[in-house]
């Protein structure tokens, strides 16, 4: 899958090798949205260092061994600071829309 010129592999890699060209990866550092994607799945960013020069995301072990509970909280809390975020949006949106109109 690719996403933004990011490839996701969607299986963990344990041995730390690139599923393309079979070399060694390198974890790169993650940019702030990155990170809060990956708070709900845990994601990491790799980049083949040697081979093929691809950037591309994979499920961090840690995923695996979480259980259900940890999992369906991380999805809950994820999908309710975004309804917060969309609600505080809109409530500056119409805010800003009702000063410039004059009421």
């Amino acid at each position: 899958m690719k996403i933004q010129g990011f490839r996701i592999y969607l299986r963990r890699l344990d041995d730390h090798k690139c599923p393309r060209c079979g070399e060694r990866l390198e974890r790169r550092p993650r940019r702030l949205w990155q990170k809060a994607v990956s708070f709900a799945l845990p994601l990491r960013h790799y980049k083949c260092e040697n081979g093929c020069e691809r950037r591309f995301f994979a499920f961090s072990p840690r995923w695996n061994g979480m259980s259900i509970i940890e999992k369906s909280l991380r999805l809950l809390a994820t999908v309710a600071i975004i309804i917060v975020a969309i609600v505080v949006l809109m409530k500056i949106l119409i805010t800003g829309v009702l000063i410039l109109s004059g009421y």
